[in-house]
């Protein structure tokens, strides 16, 4: 019987102690497994709050002077405890002080949502910003395109205008050269009509003038041109005295003394005026001359052929002037 209670005894013992392990195997996690528990906890933070960071903040010095400010701020809340002289306290601060604890990383949470709605504020804003940017460059997109279209039309009706003008500038051009055409054809007509208004008009050169009276009278100059044309070319007195003249006077000017003025006489026939001027040679040697009466743009182009008159004597040819042109050996020449 002794016996059958000590092993209920023993048996009893040995459960009891059994079912106290289990229980203290139950209770909870050694300090060691507390500790592994707590350092993962604090890598799966780190990463956390490294990620926010990284999301948050775009440079790195940012995220390092974020970090360097939470666990100084938290160091320095550590540093009074270490102040209490116990060196098991000591050693726990400085084992707390490499990590925060949960209420620094609320604070830091909450810092990170009050930064997280200020940069919400801010991407709205620019929002705001960015629609009224777009919204004034299609403002002023359509006024632009207003004012193109408008410019081009302008530029087109111009350009009508343009091309309108040139052709009236063709045209006018054409008119114009007609009308010089017709100019010249129109002086010319008026140089020969003042030539032929001259047809019958000599001119004689040296005779003596009379400054006696300070005006030689018309009567006076017919009178001279008679007796120089019986003595210096040389007509019997009947035929100078017979030759009919219209009218006989000095050239145009106020007499001077030491200057002659050419006589101009007007025969009334042309016949008379012909015989008058062929005896020209009659007055070779002397300080006369006669010679046929023309307007004064005859008498240039006759000055400027008069050089190629004499070359062509010169060398033998048979060359005249009649009227603007020059002959030489029946052909034409032109001033």
């Amino acid at each position: 019987m002794p016996s059958k209670k000590r092993k209920k005894r023993n048996s009893s013992g040995k459960s009891s102690d059994q079912s106290w392990s289990k229980l203290q195997k139950q209770r909870g996690p050694s300090d060691d497994s507390v500790s592994d528990v707590d350092i993962n906890c604090d890598i799966l933070i780190s990463e956390v709050l490294s990620q926010s960071n990284a999301v948050l903040y775009e440079s790195v010095h940012d995220i390092c002077d974020l970090n360097k400010s939470v666990f100084d701020d938290h160091a320095v809340s550590v540093q009074p405890k270490q102040s209490a002289g116990m060196a098991d306290v000591k050693s726990a601060s400085v084992s707390t002080s490499e990590q925060p604890t949960n209420l620094d990383i609320l604070n830091y949470l909450k810092g990170l949502g009050g930064r997280l709605d200020s940069v919400e504020k801010r991407i709205e804003s620019i929002d705001n910003r960015v629609s009224n940017f777009d919204k004034e460059v299609k403002r002023i997109w359509v006024a632009l395109d207003d004012k193109v279209k408008r410019v081009d039309d302008r530029v087109s009706r111009i350009e009508d205008k343009v091309d309108g003008a040139d052709i009236g500038a063709a045209l006018l051009q054409e008119k114009v050269q007609g009308l010089e055409k017709e100019r010249d054809t129109l002086r010319s007509d008026i140089s020969y009509l003042k030539s032929q208004s001259m047809r019958n008009n000599l001119v004689f050169t040296g005779v003596p003038e009379s400054l006696s009276s300070g005006h030689e009278a018309a009567e006076v100059t017919e009178r001279k041109l008679r007796a120089h044309l019986h003595e210096a070319l040389h007509l019997t007195k009947e035929m100078a005295d017979s030759v009919r003249l219209e009218r006989v006077h000095r050239s145009p000017g106020s007499a001077t003394a030491g200057k002659v003025r050419p006589i101009v006489a007007k025969f009334t026939f042309f016949k008379d005026r012909e015989t008058v001027r062929r005896r020209w040679k009659e007055l070779e040697g002397t300080s006369y001359s006669v010679f046929e009466q023309f307007p004064p743009e005859v008498v240039a182009k006759r000055r400027k052929l008069l050089p190629q008159l004499k070359e062509e004597k010169r060398k033998g040819r048979r060359a005249y002037l009649a009227y603007d042109t020059l002959y030489v050996d029946g052909k034409a020449i032109h001033a």
